[in-house]
């Protein structure tokens, strides 16, 4: 009995734990979205400065969207700190890859800026593949992924209950074709979250900056380029990057030039 009634006591206590923390989620969140909307108002006011901070103290506490995100960049493009805009864009367009006004803003906020870098033209097996990724990001194949394979679970439980075969057949092939698309989707999600992660991006915050040919001071100098081009970080060494632009042109900068997108 005394087992009975401490392992109740747990369960008790855990389910007090878990409403204290969904309250405590789902306030947050609120206060959150009060910030969002009052941030919007200000925006819509012409008052992009207040706007930007009632933003940015939203990111500050860990929270993120696509939206969230598009919103920054347009403040900051409203200040013209055009390099601050592309950044903000860009994650924007990370979460939301299909998005067409986070794209159109991007490419807006790119007119703004120096460097007009022709990009190496892709095969078109690559332009198709990165065509099909960006259907959705990371997060958004996967949870298609799960509901592909929760389908194919449910379907696969009519296969083995139905005592018919005008129903165990195409429940067994439905289940079938939706473990494929499940697997498929979440390859896609892997993929795309090691594109993303295993070729990180930057934008150049400095006004211009000397791309080197090895990591010092001393070295040479290969080209310059300026705030809001976009680039890859393909190594570092100590405080600096070797990274590569668009036009497939490859150096060293100082890590304090750049912000990780």
């Amino acid at each position: 009995m005394r087992t009975m009634k401490v392992t109740r006591s747990i369960v008790v206590a855990s389910f007090l734990l878990v409403a204290l923390l969904t309250g405590f989620f789902k306030k947050s969140l609120a206060n959150e979205a009060d910030t969002i909307r009052q941030a919007n108002l200000e925006y819509a006011s012409g008052y992009y400065e207040h706007a930007l901070a009632l933003y940015l103290s939203v990111t500050g506490k860990g929270f993120a969207s696509s939206e969230l995100y598009y919103n920054i960049g347009n403040a900051y493009f409203k200040l013209n700190r055009i390099p601050e805009a592309i950044l903000y864009y860009e994650r924007a367009l990370r979460l939301a890859p299909r998005d067409e006004n986070i794209r159109f803003n991007l490419e807006l906020a790119r007119t703004r800026t120096i460097d007009k870098i022709e990009p190496i033209p892709d095969l078109f097996y690559e332009r198709w593949f990165r065509s099909l990724l960006n259907i959705s990001s990371a997060d958004g194949w996967g949870r298609m992924s799960i509901i592909f394979l929760f389908l194919s679970l449910m379907l696969a439980a009519v296969f083995l209950i139905a005592s018919r075969r005008i129903f165990r057949v195409p429940a067994f092939y439905a289940s079938l074709f939706l473990l494929v698309l499940s697997v498929t989707t979440l390859t896609l999600a892997a993929i795309q979250h090691h594109h993303r992660a295993g070729k990180p991006e930057a934008i150049v915050f400095d006004t211009s900056v000397a791309v080197k040919s090895s990591p010092s001071e001393a070295s040479v100098d290969l080209f310059v380029i300026h705030e809001g081009t976009k680039l890859m970080i393909t190594d570092q060494v100590g405080d600096w990057y070797e990274i590569r632009i668009a036009s497939g042109s490859m150096g060293w900068l100082k890590a304090e030039s750049v912000e990780m997108i």
